[in-house]
């Protein structure tokens, strides 16, 4: 059996294995250490902060800081729990301002549309929407905390299209010629970085800003999610994609971006860079060389049998008999039921079809030397015991670019580019009073 230190949450990038990553123990895990940790925060319904006369309490902010120190694994100082805090009511600030402007409009989203992204959210980390609920009071928030966010970049997001979408013009000749550096960049080193975008309106702000960013690297350094902090603290609109910004070639990335990333390990993450509106913290999610076929684009379908550490002392040893011998024959998709019964075991997940790039560490490695019907030794995580079996896997090919994927991805660039600035108009325009 094999031991492997990491959590599941950092062996597959954000919404690709949804039936592994434990997010919802690590935010219990997490609570816990923030309880220990960092001052308690009072749930006291006062306001705090007056967005055009539109308050913003105590009790909401409190809500959100416990799930953004949950999912950030907590704070160890009063100074980082204040930094942490700032940034929290920065981010509600500009959600204010942002269904605000919805709000002129008349946009509304519907109660039914949130929960539907809520179910979808549980999904993503393998629970019930039930289940996920109770998970996140647990933590001290609550589903109408996530709900409210949601509501806000889903508001914002049909805003932006509404109001800009007619504004952003792409020609013909912008995606020839795009395309044509993509074949001309044949065979060097692209790169998929994630992006987290702090900004500071005044030359006061920089400093605090700074040193949220430092203590956020930190922390993701340390083993929290980049994607869910992204998420929840970005101000890019890429946060609705966990900071995702695609891939692009070392030509195409900003001159104060390019010699680090290209200096960097996949996984790492760079220290905050200073921009003119604030500061940005990449991660450099993966690397792959243009138009070449990468053994990584590999499809693949595996299915688990995970045996979870509230049942290690009742079925450890019926778990590793049935299922430990796995690894030295081959083992078809269709015998995994009968397995998991055998094993005492309910959890037996098939994941659906994923790119091998996708998986991280040292899982990727175990499964990118598997044949079809052969499974991984016993690997033991913090979340409890795995077997992965290979079920199915496709061979990558080379895919030429297609203009319109293109078109659209020049588009959306420009159009967030738009949004950021109608961004910092309204902010600039806003009456905020902080008490």
């Amino acid at each position: 059996m094999t031991k492997l230190s990491n959590s599941m949450k950092t062996i597959a990038r954000k919404g690709v294995l949804s039936g592994l990553i434990g997010v919802v123990a690590s935010l219990s895990a997490a609570s816990q250490q923030q309880a220990q940790q960092a001052p308690e925060v009072q749930p006291l319904n006062a306001i705090e902060v007056l967005v055009n006369d539109e308050p913003i309490s105590s009790f909401d902010i409190n809500q959100r800081l416990r799930l953004v120190i949950a999912i950030s694994g907590g704070v160890s100082t009063q100074q980082e729990f204040l930094q942490v805090r700032e940034q929290v009511i920065r981010s509600m600030v500009d959600e204010r301002l942002q269904m605000q402007e919805a709000a002129e409009v008349e946009l509304t989203i519907e109660k039914a549309q949130l929960d539907q992204f809520f179910d979808r959210r549980a999904e993503s980390v393998g629970q019930e929407p039930e289940q996920f609920a109770q998970a996140l009071q647990s933590i001290g928030s609550s589903k109408e905390s996530m709900q409210a966010q949601m509501e806000a970049e889903i508001s914002w997001s049909q805003l932006v299209q509404g109001r800009l979408g007619a504004f952003v013009s792409v020609s013909d000749e912008e995606v020839e010629a795009f395309i044509q550096r993509i074949y001309d960049d044949r065979g060097k080193f692209e790169y998929r970085l994630g992006e987290i975008v702090l900004l500071a309106d005044s030359p006061e702000q920089a400093a605090t800003v700074e040193a949220n960013a430092r203590q956020l690297v930190e922390q993701i350094r340390g083993g929290a999610t980049f994607g869910e902090i992204a998420q929840q603290l970005s101000a890019s609109s890429s946060a609705a994609v966990g900071g995702d910004l695609g891939w692009a070639t070392a030509n195409e990335l900003d001159p104060l971006h390019r010699e680090q990333v290209e200096n960097s390990e996949v996984g790492a993450v760079l220290d905050p860079i200073r921009t003119p509106g604030g500061y940005v913290i990449l991660a450099v999610r993966d690397r792959r060389r243009v138009l070449t076929v990468d053994p990584l684009d590999a499809q693949v379908v595996l299915r688990q049998l995970h045996l979870g550490t509230a049942d290690f002392d009742e079925k450890r040893t019926q778990y590793e008999t049935v299922v430990g011998g796995l690894k030295d024959r081959t083992t078809t998709c269709g015998e995994i039921p009968g397995l998991a019964s055998e094993a005492g075991i309910t959890t037996q997940t098939e994941i659906a079809p994923l790119r091998l790039r996708d998986l991280q560490g040292e899982i990727r490695n175990r499964v990118e030397t598997l044949e079809i019907g052969q499974s991984t030794e016993v690997l033991e995580l913090e979340d409890g015991l795995r077997v992965l079996v290979l079920c199915d896997k496709v061979e990558p090919t080379v895919q030429e670019p297609d203009f319109d994927t293109i078109y659209d991805q020049i588009e959306q660039q420009r159009l967030s580019m738009m949004a950021r600035r109608y961004l910092r108009d309204i902010r600039r325009d806003a009456i905020v009073d902080y008490r």
